[in-house]
């Protein structure tokens, strides 16, 4: 990943496609924020390249005592996000952003039985995490599911993450998959459960798609620098 913004400058030629497709709203202890979501394609690569340099775990979470073992794992989601941005359906790839700040990626296959591949968040600045970061990537992924009659949502838990994930999928209503000839898979929603928990986070969490959305250069529209020079 060494393609900079400077060579983006260079090249005229380049198709950008990420499109705006959703504003994401939540409310917590009557806190409100705003989030957009972007749906990427291959051409968004080479800013997501540029992100993904300027996402430095090390420096953004100092004091927290991560092992170096979970800050691979979790920058490994991150890259493995934009590796599948470059694929075509039904992979699909999305990003959030709280201003000009892009903080959470996620990548799955759209598909009557849903894969999810990677979702990640990180701070924006450091230590500076955005709230409800994975509820509102889960929202939009359940959102878009709904749609598209998802039957159901499996995914395979990350080994040395920061949290407890299947403490955390538990919430969302996944469960242990143990039929394997169906769904080779370690957890499952199945869409009765989906759409129940997606009606539960309706009070916090809420995802408006864009009627008339537009393509637009994320090296515009977005801030890749997340630590300050020198820090």
């Amino acid at each position: 990943m060494k393609i900079n913004e400077l060579s983006y400058r260079k090249n005229n030629n380049i198709n950008f496609k990420a499109r705006e497709y959703a504003i994401v709203k939540t409310n917590q202890n009557n806190t409100q924020q705003i989030f957009k979501a972007y749906k990427l394609e291959y051409a968004d690569r080479n800013f997501l390249d540029v992100m993904s340099a300027g996402i430095k775990l090390k420096k953004l979470t100092e004091g927290e005592n991560y092992s170096n073992n979970v800050l691979r794992s979790w920058k490994r989601i991150i890259n493995n996000a934009i590796m599948m941005a470059t694929f075509d359906e039904p992979q699909c790839s999305f990003l959030l952003a709280k201003g000009k700040k892009p903080f959470s990626i996620m990548s799955y296959k759209n598909l009557p039985d849903c894969y999810l591949d990677n979702i990640a968040s990180w701070p924006v600045s450091k230590n500076n995490y955005v709230k409800l970061a994975g509820a509102s990537m889960f929202k939009l992924l359940f959102h878009n599911c709904e749609k598209n009659n998802t039957q159901k949502i499996g995914l395979d838990l990350l080994h040395n993450s920061r949290i407890n994930l299947e403490k955390y999928y538990s919430r969302l209503g996944f469960e242990q998959n143990f039929d394997n000839k169906k769904f080779i898979t370690d957890l499952f929603l199945s869409r009765t459960k989906m759409l129940e928990t997606s009606k539960q986070m309706d009070s916090f969490v809420k995802v408006d798609e864009i009627t008339n959305p537009v393509n637009v250069n994320l090296f515009k529209v977005l801030d890749t620098t997340f630590c300050s020079a020198g820090k």
